[in-house]
């Protein structure tokens, strides 16, 4: 089974950590404290407009676990509780959990709204509700659960967003082969969307595959600095 769990809005301007640090250290918690296969987090973006309160980015995450019978109501207290402890005195937490293959299109649905619009609290709850997918919030305004339900909605889908972790795309260091990337499970696709399955990429400091088919792939241009070379298409 993939499990899904989304947070959001866990941070403040001067936190010494953000949403996506968060989402690696509660990752690597819960599998160390349930055996789960943590598979990587995804970063979503959603609507960054003055309508919307947001600490920099407006941007959630969601963590990837693989799992045979994953105890669900165990990972909602302990994630809950991390989340408590770790938040930031001005922050507005809110989780979300899900097995994803339990995620209707309502969700997904939901997580592109609040892409594109300006989308409230109640109506995530009634989303939720009507999917049958846990949500919840854990202090201040509670406004979290609006983008860790539509992280989870996003990346059920399998079809937007970059990995912020998954593997070692934090140790590559400055280059990595094609090969190396193919066999930590990253396919590696040209401008076209056509395979690459040889050469060199200049890593930049920043290899964040992007999570297409249900999988990271990384897209990947020649390196103007190199022309034997590749580097990463998104790095901005």
């Amino acid at each position: 089974m993939r499990l899904l769990v989304g947070i959001d809005d866990t941070d403040a301007i001067d936190s010494d950590h953000g949403t996506g640090r968060v989402s690696r250290m509660l990752g690597a918690q819960l599998a160390d404290d349930h055996g789960l296969d943590w598979v990587g987090s995804v970063r979503q973006q959603f609507l960054v407009d003055p309508r919307v309160p947001y600490t920099t980015h407006n941007s959630a995450a969601c963590l990837v676990f693989e799992a045979d019978a994953p105890p669900i109501d165990r990972i909602v207290d302990d994630a809950g509780m991390f989340l408590e402890e770790i938040m930031a005195d001005v922050a507005d937490p809110g989780l979300c959990v899900a097995p994803a293959g339990d995620v209707p299109d309502e969700v997904t649905d939901w997580g592109h709204r609040a892409q594109d619009s300006v989308v409230e609290k109640a109506q995530a709850y009634e989303v939720a509700e009507a999917a049958g997918v846990f949500l919840d919030e854990y202090g201040g305004t509670g406004d979290g659960v609006i983008g860790a339900l539509g992280a989870v909605g996003l990346t059920a889908n399998g079809e937007d967003g970059r990995f912020i972790a998954y593997g070692n795309i934090r140790e590559y260091g400055e280059q990595v082969s094609v090969s190396q990337l193919r066999n930590d499970g990253i396919a590696v696709v040209d401008e076209d969307g056509d395979p690459v399955e040889e050469g060199t990429v200049n890593t930049h400091d920043w290899i964040r595959p992007q999570l297409r088919g249900g999988q990271p792939m990384l897209p990947v241009e020649p390196d103007e600095s190199d022309a034997e070379t590749m580097k990463p298409t998104n790095l901005n």
